[in-house]
């Protein structure tokens, strides 16, 4: 059996995180690590389509957003065991992402900026659906009476395990993607669509399918993150914050690389924590978005990415790059990692 250190490395660092709230971890740090483990997931998942595919979305707020509803009404209106309520709002998320997915693929030419636009519609129209109907009719959902689930020490503890099971999955199916013959075709798309339909990648259904993975994701961190904050509105859920966020994150990781969007999400909570408490808090957003575009300004392709050309450059003056698997790969199984 092949050894294959990534994954052993996720796993590890899961279970070595998974311990730390049953050594009297105080609940601020808890918190902390709740809040990146929560832009992990997002980033993580935004990445699998938008990252490897190319395909360009500001539309993850309405599946976070879906996944935060879904989880808000079942638990707080049906009495449904919260964490039952979570493969609920992964299917509803991902159901969304493919009746999107399976209108806009099939519309040649929509990419790019014209595809960023579409999906960032289908967050509003879908905030207006929800706050017009039953689902929220305008006061939004308490989750106050909603018990936790009993999987640490604290209710705190036991938020943070769930989002940590969520970001351990979030990594590893990133990762299974970006090795697989799947993967490899999305990079295909990404470098030349044409080429990679001529090539034998079915990219309407491996457009859809990265799609609904991506979306079952963040429906999954939106229905834990609804017990964390404990009431929901269209107004606070469905808003812009989101998808620029994990846009952000995920470039200043590295698209190109299954670890870079989990860098960029702990980088920037980092910085989120370090310069916007207190009363400087507006003169340290102002630092943070200085820091973001001198990091994209002189790392385009990302942390990873600047790392990766390192290690290139550092094995030989002149070395060919490794082989990459969007070029030529997508029908000749997985690439090298």
């Amino acid at each position: 059996m092949r050894w294959r250190p990534a994954p052993a490395g996720i796993l590890a660092a899961g279970l070595l995180m998974g311990a730390l709230p049953f050594f009297k971890v105080p609940a601020f740090y808890e918190s902390f690590l709740y809040l990146a483990l929560f832009w992990i997931v997002l980033a993580t998942s935004w990445n699998i389509l938008s990252g490897y595919a190319g395909y360009f979305s500001f539309g993850h707020g309405a599946y976070f957003g879906a996944g935060v509803y879904t989880s808000a009404t079942l638990a707080a209106k049906f009495n449904w065991p919260f964490l039952l309520t979570l493969p609920a709002a992964a299917l509803v998320s991902a159901v969304i992402g493919i009746g999107v997915g399976a209108v806009v693929f099939r519309v040649r030419g929509v990419r790019g900026e014209v595809f960023a636009l579409l999906t960032l519609a289908v967050t509003f129209v879908l905030a207006t659906i929800i706050g017009n109907t039953p689902i929220d009719g305008g006061p939004g959902i308490y989750l106050n009476a909603v018990p936790v689930p009993k999987l640490g020490p604290s209710p705190t503890s036991s938020l943070y395990m769930m989002m940590l099971v969520a970001a351990v999955i979030a990594l590893l199916v990133s990762w299974g993607i970006r090795h697989s013959r799947f993967g490899a075709g999305l990079f295909a798309i990404h470098d030349d669509e044409d080429a990679a339909e001529v090539m034998g990648v079915p990219t309407f259904r491996s457009k859809l399918v990265a799609l609904a993975v991506s979306c079952a994701l963040a429906g999954l961190a939106g229905g834990i993150h609804s017990l964390f904050i404990s009431y929901v509105t269209t107004a606070e859920t469905f808003n812009i914050t989101v998808p620029l966020t994990v846009v952000l994150m995920s470039i200043l990781g590295g698209t190109r690389h299954w670890a870079g969007p989990a860098i960029g999400a702990v980088a920037i909570t980092c910085l989120l924590f370090a310069f916007t408490g207190g009363e400087y808090a507006v003169l340290g957003k102002g630092v943070i978005g200085l820091i973001l575009v001198i990091g994209i300004l002189f790392m385009p392709e990302g942390v990873m990415g600047k790392l990766r050309r390192k290690q290139v450059s550092g094995a030989g003056e002149g070395a060919p790059l490794p082989a990459s698997p969007q070029r030529g790969e997508a029908g000749r199984g997985a690439p090298s990692p």
